[in-house]
């Protein structure tokens, strides 16, 4: 990227009646015109080319791999290894499905024995071989309602695990595509930094060359040196959290933690629209956290519908057919069919159906407690998001501002030193804020960015 900006500056700066070349201060050779031209010329085009160019978060070159803002969900989906785990769940409830629904189901057995017995057998045997097979058939004509509830409890965790994967899914994307915006906060900060240090680098170099020519005290050689050391200091910190962006969507994607990355977008802020009203509505309708907990309160319906089956009467149809030699009293082998209709009823168990019922009821009740305790926690996360958008929306306008204001007075105060008419201190003063506001403003941006994904990941729609 500085090699861009750098080779950018040069095709500016041959507009001049002599090329210029940018190199380390104690190695440039300007006079005071074209320094200010450089001043003037640095101020003006740098911040849009920093906002424009794609940033390589790794100094990966060609072998990074490149990711879009819009890239980042698939990556989490596709790689990450706690939506993985959270994946699991749903299988698990669906294999819980299918057992209660098999409940439903006719069963079927077979079952066989072979046993020999000593020789000569007992008086009471004719054979000393004793053989049983058969096969048998069970079908519930009624549960009493305990295979249903088993099945729409089922359901409902189904349902349930579906929710909180979706969730956790949303929350997992926002947390990433924080960690990719962070990315790009840190590569403005590189480039303002690095802006910065160009700038307090110019003025070091003016600074010595009056002070050869006896037109300025080394004391403004001191202020300039001190301003390249703190911009320097602003700049590894910089790097310092691009560095912290790489490592954290690696581990977001899952890929070892020293993968290049290239961050392709920037942090141009994106518009929100709709209405207040309308993104309470959409997350009362769509927030992945309380479809889970409503999952939760059929599970406690179910529950009750279960609890109460046990007071009902149970009714089976079993039929089969046998193979035996009579447990030996027989030479030879004999089939014979049976059919069984049995009922079940628990008359008296000592209150424990009565006490299951309470206690699921509680848990129902319970659980619509938290329900609108739910809503209502909604309902806030989406309005403190709506004002934090708001907020940062507000924010941004004045930093570009304060931006603006800031490069005018630094060529100002740049020339006005130049000629002999501003002091060090002003043009060093008139740096610092430049820093500061740029600074201010990649920060307006990232806040924006971040308050609009947090606004989505309330709605629910992220």
């Amino acid at each position: 990227m500085r090699n861009t900006i750098s080779s950018f500056r040069h095709s500016l700066f041959t507009l001049c009646s002599h090329p210029v070349h940018l190199r380390r201060p104690r190695y440039l050779r300007m006079n005071v015109s074209r320094s200010i031209a450089l001043a003037v010329l640095l101020a003006l085009t740098t911040p849009a080319l920093a906002s424009a160019q794609p940033f390589d978060i790794a100094q990966g070159g060609p072998a990074a791999r490149q990711i879009s803002f819009a890239d980042v969900a698939a990556a989490v989906v596709q790689s990450n290894f706690q939506l993985r785990a959270a994946a699991l769940n749903i299988a698990i409830a669906q294999a819980q499905l299918a057992q209660a629904q098999g409940g439903q189901m006719p069963q079927a057995t077979l079952s066989g024995s072979y046993t020999r017995t000593q020789e000569p057998p007992p008086a009471f045997l004719l054979n000393p071989n004793i053989y049983a097979a058969g096969v048998a058939i069970s079908y519930p004509l009624s549960t009493g309602g305990r295979v249903e509830a088993q099945i729409a409890l089922a359901q409902a965790n189904l349902r349930g695990a579906q929710a909180s994967f979706n969730r956790t899914k949303q929350q997992l994307v926002h947390s990433a595509e924080q960690i990719y915006l962070q990315g790009l906060l840190a590569s403005e900060s590189v480039a303002a930094a690095r802006r910065a240090l160009d700038a307090a680098s110019e003025s070091l170099r003016v600074a010595r060359v009056r002070f050869s020519s006896g037109a300025a005290a080394q004391f403004d050689v001191l202020q300039a040196e001190v301003a390249i050391a703190n911009a320097e200091q602003t700049l590894v910190q910089a790097q310092t959290g691009v560095a912290n962006a790489a490592a954290g969507l690696n581990a977001a994607f899952s890929l070892p933690l020293d993968t290049p990355l290239q961050l392709t977008d920037t942090l141009a802020p994106r518009p929100v629209e709709g209405t207040l009203a309308s993104a309470v509505a959409a997350a009362l309708r769509d927030r992945q956290d309380l479809v889970a907990l409503q999952s939760q309160i059929a599970v406690a319906q179910a529950g009750i519908d279960l609890a109460r089956s046990g007071g009902r009467p149970a009714v089976f149809l079993g039929a089969g057919y046998e193979f035996s030699n009579f447990s030996g009293q027989s030479p030879y082998v004999f089939g014979s069919w049976l059919a069984t209709l049995s009922v079940t009823l628990s008359v008296f168990d000592g209150g424990i159906t009565q006490a299951k019922v309470s206690e699921a009821q509680l848990q129902l009740d319970q659980l619509k407690i938290r329900e609108a305790q739910t809503r209502q926690q909604i309902e806030l996360d989406v309005r403190l998001a709506w004002l934090a958008l708001q907020q940062a929306t507000g924010r941004l306008t004045a930093a570009t501002k304060a931006a603006e204001q800031g490069r005018e007075s630094a060529r100002l105060a740049s020339a006005r030193y130049t000629s002999g008419v501003g002091t060090s201190l002003e043009l060093l003063s008139a740096q610092a804020a430049l820093a500061q506001a740029e600074l201010s403003l990649a920060s307006a941006r990232y806040d924006q960015n971040a308050a609009r994904i947090q606004l989505i990941l309330a709605t629910g729609s992220l």
